[in-house]
């Protein structure tokens, strides 16, 4: 897996990370425990900081990215699906998921138990209040977050925890 040191800054990887060897990390980025990056997900640290809390998932093929001196956070057991885009500054706080394809722009935040749903483009500056359900483009508000939702997105973000020990001890390649 392509890790790299850029102008001094070592990205820091907590216990019990997967990490899959086609994801490419760059600079000044923290990840906390039992994190999963998918393969083709590349998180760049370079001109900003990011940091990625315990239990976070980061699918196949998302960006991560944040302005210069700045910093995108996604707290922990967050749920970033195949191919978003975030982009900061931004604050992505705990238990949210963010749906396949989605878009953060810089400025945004996503507040707890929040979801941003596949395919939608959070512009500039834009909040998602907690517990609440954003879609569209532009992304706008459009109903609470249900109790049957809220449990859904946990199994999500456990059989990523699961799947990133899972991977650690038997992903192993057999062909190149």
């Amino acid at each position: 897996m392509p890790i790299y040191e850029f102008e001094g800054k070592r990205p820091v990887i907590g216990k019990d990370c997967f990490i899959h060897p086609q994801a490419v990390i760059i600079g000044e980025v923290e990840l906390g425990e039992r994190c999963y990056i998918g393969a083709g997900a590349v998180i760049r640290g370079d001109y900003g900081k990011i940091v990625i809390g315990d239990g976070t998932n980061i699918q196949e093929n998302c960006i991560i990215h944040s302005e210069p001196e700045t910093i995108a956070i996604i707290e922990e057991n967050s749920l970033i699906g195949h191919s978003a885009i975030v982009h900061g500054p931004c604050l992505v706080q705990q238990n949210v998921t963010v749906g396949m394809g989605a878009i953060i722009s810089s400025g945004c935040e996503l507040e707890s138990d929040s979801l941003l749903a596949a395919g939608s483009v959070l512009p500039p500056g834009r909040t998602v209040p907690k517990s609440k359900v954003a879609m569209g483009n532009p992304a706008r508000i459009v109903k609470d977050l249900d109790e049957q939702n809220r449990i859904y997105n946990q199994m999500g973000v456990k059989l990523y925890q699961d799947l990133a020990l899972r991977c650690i001890h038997d992903l192993k390649l057999i062909a190149e």
